[in-house]
């Protein structure tokens, strides 16, 4: 972030942070803002008692307001103080001031991760693994204090210079929390940034450890060698699905020059199963060491793919098929229109926002509506409709579904799919009520969703206000 230098003015709200005197926070002078991000501003300053320069996080007031970011920011200020590591900003405590809530940290004079690859759109292998080796021992000293960070990603990671070459440093412990305690987590919640959080975090779960930062360090160190995260192209919320439900590109198949080895430790670091990754910081610091020394062998990290259940014939198929006609739950003029489709556990159907047009009939097993990663539905009865609105409407698809277990369907193709409506009135018109069912739920939705909105916006306006009231009032 560009530094911007303090004007001598009279007080004044914190969103315009050159009317800060440098004096405003007892015991500290203020030199320069170096730093603003959306909960807090962050100042260069010297301590007065010690005439040591630290780093001044400020927060903004609305955010003080809050007991819950206050009981974090406290928690986060402890957390800090206990962690002594050199890749580590240390952290000296917190104080408050005429209702705002401040952080006093050590000053780490560098540009951030995000900021360098501004202007270097990747690393070399081993600049990048260095990087990523001293931050790996940076977690370690906060995983001995049974700490996890949950957000790291390049702009919470500090580049700076000294004799001996690059220093990375892990900063902003503003999500960590001990990995004991859930008290501060609530199911379902999503803490931490889209791009570099883990499969259980997409999932919304609390019980996390220390194999979540590997994981987040993992996208990391794929971002620096191949130059963008894995699915970064992807809206949120398919984003946060296929951290669930896909692997992520092989590193030396997503970019040219990827080494094998660096490759194959970051698929280990990022396995979508915490028990497949890397279990500790240590033995992760043992891979990079060796790939270091240029005594890693890949195999050794090499994951075991799983035993793929054998497919079904066509008479088990037909058999399954005859079952469903014969319980009424088929009408048998389907089979003139389709085409059988089996899918293996936790495959793919079709993924939100795919423009395939195919709709779906379920013989057998179970499929699961994602959401953002999360399950919104299951459809586990024979006979039930898949995709069918995208077919009628000719829209992209809404949902990704994926098989819960090996799964039967049959495929109905776009032109196909209006000829067997038309030969079958009746579960035409049972679609017709569905699809109007549907709009009007999607309305009412929407006409809440406006409502919150309208809500949003008031309370954005009150915010705005209050941090423009002087400090003085």
């Amino acid at each position: 972030m560009a530094k911007k230098a303090i004007m001598q003015t009279p007080l004044g709200p914190l969103t315009e942070l050159g009317q800060f005197k440098k004096d405003i926070i007892p015991g500290f002078n203020i030199i320069e803002q170096v730093g603003k991000g959306a909960s807090s501003v962050v100042f260069s300053a010297t301590d007065k008692k010690t005439g040591e320069r630290v780093a001044l996080k400020v927060f903004y007031l609305h955010y003080c307001k809050n007991r819950e970011f206050v009981h974090r920011l406290i928690r986060e200020a402890d957390i800090v103080k206990r962690i002594r590591h050199p890749n580590v900003v240390a952290g000296y405590g917190y104080g408050t001031y005429e209702g705002y809530y401040y952080m006093v940290m050590e000053f780490a004079d560098g540009d951030t991760l995000t900021q360098l690859l501004k202007t270097k759109l990747r690393l070399e292998e081993k600049e990048a693994a260095k990087i990523i080796l001293q931050v790996a021992r940076g977690l370690e000293a906060a995983e001995k204090q049974k700490t996890i960070h949950r957000d790291i990603k390049p702009s919470n990671i500090i580049i700076t210079s000294a004799p001996e070459g690059i220093i990375a440093r892990l900063t902003d412990f503003g999500l960590a929390r001990e990995q004991v305690d859930t008290s501060l987590t609530m199911p379902g919640l999503i803490l931490g940034t889209p791009l570099y959080v883990s499969p259980e975090q997409a999932r919304g779960e609390t019980n996390l450890d220390i194999r979540t930062d590997i994981y987040a360090l993992g996208i990391t160190f794929y971002q620096l060698i191949v130059g963008k995260p894995p699915f970064a192209d992807l809206n949120t919320s398919l984003l946060l699905t296929k951290k669930i439900t896909d692997d992520i590109p092989y590193p030396m198949h997503a970019a040219p020059g990827v080494s094998e080895e660096t490759s194959a430790i970051i698929m280990k670091m990022c396995q979508r199963e915490p028990a497949r990754r890397y279990q500790n910081c240590a033995s992760l610091i043992q891979d990079l060491e060796l790939y270091l020394d240029g005594r890693f062998e890949p195999d050794a990290t090499r994951i075991i793919q799983l035993s793929v259940e054998a497919p079904l014939s066509q008479e088990e198929i037909k058999s399954i098929t005859d079952a469903e006609i014969k319980s009424g739950t088929l009408d048998p003029q389907v089979l003139t229109f389709s085409n059988p489709k089996i899918l293996r556990p936790s495959e793919i159907l079709f993924y939100e926002e795919d423009t395939s047009r195919e709709a779906y009939l379920l013989l057998k097993g179970a499929l699961e509506i994602l959401k953002a990663g999360r399950r919104v539905a299951l459809i586990d009865t024979p006979g039930s409709f898949v995709g069918e609105m995208s077919t009628l409407l000719k829209t992209g698809r809404t949902a990704t579904v994926r098989a819960v277990e090996r799964t039967i369907l049959l495929e109905i193709s776009e032109g196909k799919f209006q000829e067997f409506l038309h030969c079958t009135p009746e579960i035409a018109l049972n679609l017709a009520r569905d699809l109007a069912s549907r709009l009007q739920s999607t309305t009412d939705k929407l006409k809440k969703a406006q409502g919150r909105l309208s809500t949003i916006i008031e309370h954005y306006r009150l915010i705005r206000d209050d941090l423009e009231k002087p400090l003085d009032e």
